[in-house]
């Protein structure tokens, strides 16, 4: 490889990553639509298992019934969500005493005043400028999710002459290895988002049972944020146990049943993410576990949790592509788990 290429590649990568950081707004809740989309794909899949289904029921019905499923499971998603904020706003109030017990507790084991240091930091803060960004963020989400509705329609309307327009544009053999990558793109996806899904709700329900056995307020909220948070590679399995443990403090004021539930939701997590998910996933995905937590730094800095939730996709998307020209078929095999491409 000589220099010039080099070069190139260099403009390339710093052009692609700006391009990305300043593309955020429209591209972000287009890769959201996506994924959503190979989610519709997977669920219809699921449906097409029976034979009278696949044979006479128009794929475009298979599509509405997939997609009514998941924007109903979201629907009921975001309520619980929204009712549950309330009443956790209420359940802090009413721990206020046990709050400031902890504090106290804590200032005394490492020898300095939290709450002093606390004190100091809120009457420093900026409220109108924080009510501002809290506002700005609301309606940037609310954007965002009537965008990725869009994005969704016409992903299903351009699906039914995308095939024909593939056809027109590529010939003989040329068709066949094009059609042969997207269906491998497609296929690799849609096992991903699926069984991530599925895995995730798994992970989610037993531990809406360990907080419900425990008594820990709020459960579905707690379950769905656990639910949410698996889907954030290495890190988010362990970000949706600390979350409800460290609530669960707050609620007993002490240390030793907090402790009991990190430890159990821990191992929930633990079976779940080093037992269940390899076995069903398999070597399906192809990266290598550096790749993946390098994956996730890089796309988390650009665009934060959209990027950590969209990294392992992206990441399987540019191996499959890698993979099929042989001057980086090389990068291909480094990036995926046990160099089988």
């Amino acid at each position: 490889m000589n220099s010039s290429n080099i070069t190139t590649g260099i403009l390339i990568v710093f052009g692609s990553v700006v391009a990305l950081i300043f593309g955020k707004v429209i591209l972000a809740p287009f890769l959201f639509a996506l994924l959503i989309y190979f989610l519709i794909r997977a669920i219809r899949r699921v449906i097409d298992l029976q034979g009278f289904i696949r044979n006479h029921v128009p794929s475009w019905l298979k599509n509405i019934v997939a997609a009514s499923i998941i924007y109903s499971l979201l629907g009921v998603m975001i309520k619980v969500l929204i009712v549950n904020s309330e009443q956790l706003v209420q359940a802090i109030i009413k721990y206020q005493g046990n709050m400031t017990n902890i504090v106290l507790r804590i200032n005394e084991t490492l020898g300095f005043d939290i709450l002093k240091t606390v004190n100091e930091s809120i009457k420093n803060l900026d409220y109108s400028t924080i009510a501002n960004t809290l506002f700005n963020q609301f309606t940037s989400m609310t954007g965002n999710l009537l965008m990725i509705l869009f994005y969704i329609l016409f992903l299903f309307i351009e699906e039914a002459s995308f095939k024909e327009k593939l056809h027109l544009i590529f010939r003989g053999e040329k068709h066949q290895r094009i059609s042969l990558l997207l269906n491998n793109i497609e296929k690799s996806i849609t096992h991903y988002i699926g069984l991530k899904t599925l895995i995730s709700l798994i992970s989610g329900v037993c531990c809406f049972i360990v907080l419900v056995s425990f008594g820990v307020e709020s459960p579905l909220f707690w379950s769905f944020i656990i639910f949410i948070m698996n889907f954030i590679p290495i890190i988010g399995a362990l970000l949706g146990v600390l979350l409800p443990t460290a609530f669960s403090l707050i609620q007993f004021g002490e240390f030793f049943l907090p402790t009991i539930l990190l430890l159990i939701l821990g191992s929930v997590q633990t079976i779940i993410s080093n037992i269940l998910e390899p076995k069903l996933m398999g070597d399906s995905l192809n990266i290598s576990p550096l790749v993946a937590l390098l994956s996730l730094a890089i796309w988390g800095s650009i665009w934060g949790i959209t990027g950590m939730v969209v990294s392992v996709p992206i990441t399987v998307i540019l191996i499959i592509l890698l993979a099929q020209f042989p001057h980086t078929r090389t990068i291909a095999i480094l990036l995926s788990h046990h160099g089988k491409i």
